[in-house]
């Protein structure tokens, strides 16, 4: 019984580290995402530039000066991505160490559960033989008494 106890005591405390850790790295995940998707954007930006540079040279509305300033704009975006993307990869060492963290509580939770089933099994199996020898029990005492 103190061992049944005891299993069900650390299943529970690894449960809640368990979903500790999968909030830390679905935290982690989401940061990563953020920066990536903020670099892309940056890009996607610095393209949109670009093409409306291109835009105004076929218009010739646009002075040069202006273009000069759009094209300095599109390089500034471009390299404030990539900076993003270079800022980002501690960012995807802290994801993979949390997601790693997980996965090894997970496995450990696995493991406990199932020692938890199998004791559970056991004990159930040792209630169900006693019940079985005491019902054997009473009936010989019966049949000895009726003879």
């Amino acid at each position: 019984m103190i061992r049944k106890q005891a299993i069900e005591a650390v299943l529970r405390v690894t449960r809640l580290k368990e979903q500790q850790a999968a909030a830390v790295a679905q935290r982690e995940r989401k940061k990563l995402n953020d920066a990536i998707v903020a670099a892309n954007q940056l890009d996607h930006f610095a393209d949109e530039y670009r093409n409306d540079l291109s835009t105004g040279i076929g218009a010739e509305r646009v002075r040069p000066m202006n273009l000069m300033r759009i094209l300095d704009f599109a390089r500034k975006l471009e390299s404030t991505a990539q900076e993003q993307r270079i800022a980002s990869e501690p960012l995807k060492l802290r994801a993979l160490e949390a997601m790693e963290t997980y996965y090894t509580l997970r496995l450990r939770l696995d493991g406990l559960e199932k020692l938890e089933r199998q004791t559970r099994l056991s004990w159930r199996r040792a209630v169900e033989a006693r019940e079985t020898r005491e019902t054997e029990d009473s009936i010989a005492s019966r049949l000895g008494r009726s003879s």
